[in-house]
């Protein structure tokens, strides 16, 4: 937690020195809503979400959302929950290796995936 806090304040005080080595990870859609449904939707665009090493940095969450960090066998290694207006979070150290990132609205039938290495 103490480490947490530390970082984002070397964040806050840093600002944009540190995304030298980001990348952009595109967040796509997966609506598992049942055919059928009534009303039309308008296809919705990827979220970016920018990895700077552990560092996540996302526009608003419009809602509150469930993140899941799911190794290559499916297993959940990482969970968490943003709340509405979060624009970051830190994944811990400990991780390496490539993974399946999901961003879930609570009480929803869709999610967001993207794709990560650490």
């Amino acid at each position: 937690m103490v480490r947490k806090l530390v970082l984002f304040v070397i964040l806050l005080i840093g600002g944009c020195s540190f995304s030298y080595g980001a990348q952009q990870i595109p967040m796509h859609i997966i609506d598992e809503t049942p055919v059928g449904h009534s009303g039309p939707y308008a296809p919705a665009r990827p979220w970016y979400i920018t990895q700077d090493e552990i560092v996540f940095t996302l526009s608003a969450t419009p809602e509150d959302y469930t993140l899941v960090l799911l190794d290559e066998d499916d297993e959940v290694v990482y969970s968490d929950t943003l709340l509405s207006g979060s624009t970051m979070f830190v994944l811990p150290s400990t991780l390496s290796g490539n993974f399946e990132l999901r961003l879930i609205p609570f009480a929803s039938t869709y999610c967001y995936r993207g794709y990560l290495e650490l």
